[in-house]
């Protein structure tokens, strides 16, 4: 004689709940035949035995693999005999009369589908939400997305919030937990659409067994215990296989146009537009009136005219300007990046500072990603408002100057080696290339290279395994590819130039230190370490509070005296990194003796992020907490309120009114032009004009010619005449 009903349950790694659930239902004894049939999809060779020895009259069914929710539920009911199949997590607990009254539902109301239990919890409560309305795309925008949290019309209706549980409910989806319906109609709709590995399946079959006419109720006299989340939480991308499933159904229903924009508007979450709002934020404050606010000096110029260069006249550059040593060269790796810009923009000069712009968003943007990964949320969401909103930050990322990348290079540079020392070793090449990037941006990049020299040869000399497993073929070769692809121009510039960017670079680079201790300085040390020292120091106001020097000097110097603090209590990688990479980039421009903006962009990132790791620390204590908020939103609004004064400074457009000046004078005749002024002596002084000038379309001339053009700058002050 076959069973009335066949219960049907898929196991995945609960063994001990589906034990139990099987001794409930034998306990609930039901009055109507029935069988129980379990699908196992973990392969669990102790259950097969425990349930020979124990019920023997239960059928077990093992999966090749484990094929997910649906699909062992159809291999369940493939083997089952019952009129009706009910399919119920492991995670439950039957009552008495359950099944019976379940089963006579079904033999009353020809016109039910599905019929499933009252959920209760171990206080024999209901759960609130069981059950829904049909799921569109329209409703998922509200019930599956962050506005779900705030009390609304369309999610207490569509979670059934009004309904007492109190009588049988007739509903457009059944909870997936625990479910009845005739073998006979599961035939006829060929069963869960096995493509759901896990979640919405319910609302699948739901719909499927609606289009046919049939009706879904939860009978509220029918109850079983549901432990939530008991084989889920035995599955680690739990979050991906929603995210999947969730495709698929609106794919199935809806198509994929609104899928895709329901899909879109489900990646909103509060963190996310919190972070969307400061990356946006980032970027308006960089990109706003950028005709006032964006410099435009003379060494900007040098790279504006080589880019010009390369792209109308093909004069592919190799290097870049003379640095401080003038027999040292910055890369050219700036000079490519800006051609792009100015092609994208027929050469107007400020699409230079929208690159910047838009690189500095995406430096905010990473600086909240490496935070978060190495730190927390919090730390991340601290670090990326900090950055967003510095005055110093956004200064640099008006201008389209080789330094203004730094950041964004070397906060990937910091994850980078830590994720290589935390063994992924892959990450090893791209440290290189990221260093090889650094140096072609600004050569006091260099110092960066100390830290990770330090770690290889102390992971060397420990025989540390993320040091043995860079012997591979691959690791070798894109560790010598991918840097070499980076350095390849300042490689063949210096074939004939005696190799100065290299290999003699490299030894001024190990002499440098100890001339610094052995060889008497020009300036004595004891004279020029307090102007360093108070160059970091307005450095340090510049990026944390412009109008305060001593409260960004107390945050500043805490943040650091809190890292060593925390390490020295306990030790942690991320941590000990970031103070390793922020002491030895200040202690580089100490040593340098010399200040100078170009070396500060490097230090923003590991400032920032320790600033951000103190706040964080201090937005967790008691009535401290308040304090600290303030203090933080107080310096989010005062270095907003400086950036917006920044852009009434006309800098750019007090040189294109000079330009105009030029212009005139010139009255159409050829011309050089002369500077004067502190820093007229290098010939790029003059050079940010000539660009202007050639994009007016009244280029300088290249000849020695009788009209000289007179350009002298005398503080913000542009006086423009003739010779």
């Amino acid at each position: 004689m076959n069973p009335k009903v066949s219960i049907i349950i898929v196991n995945y790694k609960v063994k001990e709940k589906v034990l139990k659930c099987i001794k409930s239902i034998y306990e609930s004894k039901p009055k109507a035949n029935f069988e129980v049939i379990v699908v196992d999809n973990s392969q669990e060779k102790s259950l097969k035995k425990d349930l020979a020895k124990i019920y023997p009259n239960v059928e077990y069914l093992e999966s090749s693999k484990n094929v997910g929710y649906g699909a062992g539920n159809n291999l369940g009911a493939g083997n089952a005999r019952g009129e009706y199949l009910f399919f119920t997590n492991p995670d439950v607990q039957f009552f008495k009369q359950t099944i019976d009254q379940l089963v006579d539902f079904l033999d009353k109301n020809h016109n039910a589908g599905i019929v499933s239990p009252l959920l209760v919890d171990k206080e024999n409560k209901p759960f609130i939400l069981q059950g829904t309305e049909y799921l569109t795309p329209l409703k998922a925008l509200v019930v599956l997305s962050f506005l779900n949290k705030i009390p609304n019309p369309v999610s207490r209706k569509f979670w059934l919030k009004e309904w007492n549980h109190k009588n049988t409910k007739e509903v457009d989806v059944c909870p997936g937990t625990a479910l009845m319906i005739s073998s006979k109609l599961f035939k006829k709709i060929s069963g869960f659409d096995k493509r759901f590995f896990l979640y919405f399946e319910e609302d699948d079959i739901s719909k499927r067994v609606k289009d046919l006419g049939y009706k879904i109720y939860i009978h509220a006299q029918s109850k079983i215990f549901h432990e939530v989340g008991a084989s889920t939480k035995q599955l680690k991308n739990s979050n991906v296989i929603f995210a999947k499933s969730r495709f698929l159904y609106f794919k199935k229903y809806h198509g994929i146009v609104n899928t895709l924009l329901v899909e879109a508007f489900l990646k909103i979450t509060k963190i996310s537009l919190a972070v969307t709002v400061i990356v946006l934020t980032a970027l308006f404050l960089r990109v706003f009136n950028l005709e006032n606010s964006m410099r435009f000096i003379g060494d900007q110029g040098w790279f504006y005219l080589s880019a010009r260069d390369l792209l109308v006249n093909g004069q592919f550059p190799l290097v870049g300007i003379t640095s401080s040593h003038t027999w040292l060269h910055q890369g050219p790796l700036w000079t490519y990046a800006l051609s792009v810009a100015l092609f994208l923009s027929n050469y107007n000069p400020i699409s230079g500072a929208c690159l910047t712009g838009f690189l500095g968003m995406v430096a905010t943007y990473s600086v909240y990603r490496v935070s978060r990964e190495l730190f927390s949320l919090r730390v991340g969401i601290i670090s990326a408002l900090l950055y967003a909103v510095s005055s110093l930050i956004v200064y640099f990322d008006r201008m389209a100057f080789d330094p203004s990348p730094i950041p964004l290079f070397t906060t990937l540079y910091l994850y980078a080696i830590y994720r290589w020392i935390k063994g992924n070793v892959n990450y090893f090449p791209i440290i290189l290339l990221l260093a090889a990037v650094l140096y072609n941006l600004e050569l006091a990049t260099f110092t960066l290279v100390f830290p990770f020299a330090l770690i290889f040869i102390y992971g060397a000399y420990k025989r540390k395994k993320w040091i043995t497993d860079l012997l591979t073929k691959k690791t070798i070769a894109l560790s010598i590819a991918l840097p070499l692809i980076i350095m390849a121009p300042v490689i063949i510039y210096d074939f004939g130039h005696g190799f100065k960017q290299t290999v003699v670079f490299l030894g001024w680079i190990v002499y440098k230190p100890f001339s610094f201790f052995f060889k008497p300085p020009v300036v004595k040390f004891s004279e020029s370490f307090p102007v360093v020292l108070g160059f970091i120091a307005t450095s340090a106001q510049k990026l944390l509070i412009t109008q305060s020097l001593v409260v960004s000097l107390i945050i500043f110097m805490s943040s650091i005296a809190f890292l060593l603090i925390n390490l020295k209590n306990k030790f942690n990688l991320a941590k000990g990194l970031l103070l390793l990479f922020l002491l030895i980039s200040l202690t580089g421009i100490i040593v340098n003796q010399t200040p100078s903006d170009a070396y500060l962009p490097i230090i923003f990132p590991f400032v920032i992020i320790s600033v951000a790791i103190l706040f964080d620390y201090l937005l967790g204590i008691g009535k401290v907490k308040y304090l600290a908020a303030f203090i933080l939103i107080v310096i989010v609004i005062l270095n907003i309120y400086s950036s917006f004064q920044v852009t009434q400074d006309n800098e750019f457009k007090n040189r294109i009114e000079a330009t105009n000046q030029i212009i005139a004078l010139s009255q159409g005749r050829e011309y050089n032009l002369i500077g004067k002024g502190e820093g007229s002596e290098f010939r790029s002084f003059t050079m940010n004009y000539e660009y202007l000038l050639w994009w007016k379309g009244y280029p300088v001339s290249d000849k020695n010619v009788n009209l000289k053009i007179i350009v002298l700058e005398e503080g913000r002050k542009i006086t423009i005449y003739k010779k």
